[in-house]
């Protein structure tokens, strides 16, 4: 019997599209805590809705634009969307039909439904129970965005049916919060969406450098927090003067193809890029390091 090596074919490269937020490690971690939080008082206020030590959980938090996001179009899934007080962000809680049936019937100790099988609408009493548990959801929500200084929920709009129109635009940058109950398979889920800018807000939650030795530790970590004006090159060239001022409306420069660009600040080169321009879109894939010089 022979044995041979097994080949992992390396992570596919995710590529950063323009117009995302940038977020640092810091925010990112603070925000995910909140939520991990939020859904552990999820589990703890509603144990009449649960069973045999089930429990929700955060899997975890990402950004894309309102286009992206799969909704839940059975009939018994429960969508409201909401404000969050004095502030721009807007978002809106949708939790599956399946997660909704689930919680219902363990409220009425009905037999539970297996998971896929929700076509059955509510009855006005299964109704009445998923909309008080939608609104205990985005009260304790709004108890831990208070807790965190981002705001209270506000203007909460429960959705009847698919037909809601949306507060976002199609392209708009987001936030998606995932929980789930069981395994990643079954489709008892609840996705929070929120503006993505909201994350920029958790500045304050960024630990404060601690001056170290000769203070040098700490300089060097509030100079990587600072922000830099990125621009992308395709290219550059060095021409006369007199041939930039002779052109003229209509003329053309042939540009590279984008496999050889970079990302430049005030002239210097920071990190090589693949530029790829699709219509009115483009995406920037991060390369190597540029060697100094």
């Amino acid at each position: 019997m022979s044995t041979g090596a097994e080949i992992k074919s390396p992570p596919p490269i995710r590529k950063y599209e323009l117009g995302q937020p940038f977020v640092r490690r810091e925010q990112r971690l603070a925000f995910e805590a909140i939520h991990r939080a939020v859904a552990q008082t999820w589990s703890d206020t509603m144990t009449q809705h649960l069973s045999g030590g089930a429990a929700l959980e955060f899997e975890g938090v990402e950004f894309a634009t309102f286009s992206s996001v799969t909704l839940d179009r059975s009939p018994c899934a429960q969508l409201a969307m909401f404000a969050i007080a004095s502030t721009p962000y807007s978002g809106f809680l949708m939790v599956t039909g399946a997660l909704a049936k689930y919680l219902v019937s363990n409220r009425l100790g009905l037999k539970t439904a297996a998971p896929g099988k929700v076509a059955a609408p509510f009855t006005r009493i299964e109704a009445s129970i998923a909309r008080e548990t939608m609104r205990g959801m985005l009260a304790r929500l709004s108890e831990a965005y208070l807790a965190a200084k981002l705001g209270s929920i506000a203007d909460i709009r429960y959705c009847d049916g698919p037909v809601e129109s949306f507060m976002f635009a199609p392209e708009e940058p987001l936030a998606l919060l995932r929980f789930r109950l069981g395994v990643a398979s079954d489709d008892r889920h609840v996705l929070l969406v929120v503006s993505s800018s909201i994350v920029g807000s958790m500045a304050e939650h960024q630990p404060a450098a601690t001056a170290q030795g000769n203070g040098r530790d700490a300089i060097v970590s509030a100079i990587r927090r600072l922000p830099l004006d990125i621009d992308v090159m395709l290219g550059s060239w060095k021409v006369p003067l007199g041939e930039l001022l002779q052109l003229r409306a209509g003329e053309k420069i042939v540009l590279p193809d984008g496999e050889d660009a970079w990302l430049s600040s005030r002239g210097v080169r920071i990190r090589r890029a693949n530029v790829e321009v699709i219509g009115n879109c483009a995406s920037v894939e991060i390369r190597g390091r540029i060697a100094s010089r």
